[in-house]
């Protein structure tokens, strides 16, 4: 199965956005800051995610990151398909068998519909989970706890 840190790295950059956008400008650099990444890795995310539609980024001194819609109006599996592939092949590597071999040959489309239905089972969940109820999270996390300093420059 193909495992890759793009898309939580995604919607961590776009929750930090979510959050902070409307009162501090956020930049590439301090979105890096708080996914550990690199400024680069992030700059060139943020690029996918403006293609995408889910982020509006504008260059320069001034420049900075907002939300391009309501976090209540993107989901997990749209912040996914913007940085990752849904497609089953992809995801699980899939391959063809050997013809030579009852099972090889086989093999494929036996085990194709299974991995689609988990695929398929996949959207379906990240589909119902928008940003602004991460957001929501986060923020029920950070009043339990008050020791997080930051907690009470962000809410």
């Amino acid at each position: 199965m193909r495992v890759s840190k793009r898309f939580p790295l995604a919607v961590h950059s776009l929750l930090f956005v979510a959050v902070l956008s409307p009162k501090k400008r956020v930049t590439s650099t301090l979105v890096a800051e708080s996914t550990g990444s690199n400024a680069v890795t992030v700059r060139n995310l943020f690029l996918e995610l403006s293609d995408s539609g889910l982020l509006i980024a504008t260059a320069g001194k001034n420049g900075g990151v907002h939300l391009a819609k309501d976090p209540k109006d993107i989901t997990l599996w749209d912040i996914y398909q913007a940085v990752e592939t849904p497609d089953v092949d992809e995801i699980f590597k899939m391959y063809e068998g050997s013809g030579d071999c009852p099972v090889g040959k086989n093999f494929y489309q036996i085990l194709y519909p299974h991995i689609a239905s988990a695929v398929n089972a996949m959207k379906t969940d990240l589909e119902q989970v928008t940003l602004e109820t991460l957001k929501e999270e986060l923020h029920s996390l950070l009043k339990e706890n008050k020791d997080i300093p930051l907690a009470n420059k962000i809410f």
